[in-house]
């Protein structure tokens, strides 16, 4: 299989002693390989502490093609007692809406009053960002990103692979435009 698909992907993990020492891999082999719940690969983990529940949000293929378009990507879920071993069970958190999408990517999960906020990419003809609600993080139901792209310049074509943080008050958008980010990233301000 590793010769009849592009690519093929899995999932590491690198620790740090102390706030300011380098990260090192904690093994030679993945955390997380292929399997019979992610047989083709996986990729773009999001993890989240929450209480004594570790969360993963992951790209997985749940088909294979000649063609980019066929592969259909998803995001899918697995959770942990320690952050070490999974337990996935091919869980599909977000799919696809409608046969002209064919890929979701890069999840960015945040805790919310109301539950959970995820911020993805989408991909028909070109890439968009995306934003989807959940009560339980495991449900998740999808609203309006409230960005699109530019009428002309670096991010007129496409925007891809969200990562939202809040720093004194404020929320910032941080993301990548035409040719996934050639030219650089942008940050949007939340009003």
């Amino acid at each position: 299989l590793g010769v009849t698909v592009p690519w093929r992907n899995s999932i590491g993990l690198a620790v740090r002693e102390g706030r300011d020492g380098p990260f090192v891999k904690s093994s030679p082999a993945p955390l997380l390989d292929r399997c019979a719940a992610d047989p083709f690969t996986l990729s773009y983990p999001f993890v989240l502490r929450d209480g004594p529940l570790w969360r993963m949000w992951y790209g997985s293929n749940l088909r294979w093609g000649s063609q980019e378009q066929d592969m259909d990507h998803v995001i899918k879920y697995a959770e942990s007692q320690d952050g070490l071993t999974w337990v996935r069970q091919g869980e599909i958190a977000l799919g696809l809406n409608g046969p002209e999408e064919y890929a979701l990517c890069r999840p960015w999960v945040e805790k919310i009053e109301a539950g959970y906020r995820m911020w993805y990419c989408h991909r028909g003809a070109a890439y968009r960002l995306g934003r989807a609600d959940s009560p339980d993080g495991r449900l998740w139901k999808r609203q309006s990103a409230g960005i699109e792209v530019s009428s002309d310049g670096w991010d007129s074509e496409m925007l891809a692979y969200p990562a939202v943080i809040e720093h004194r008050g404020r929320r910032f958008l941080f993301y990548n435009g035409n040719r996934y980010g050639k030219t650089g990233f942008g940050v949007a301000v939340e009003a």
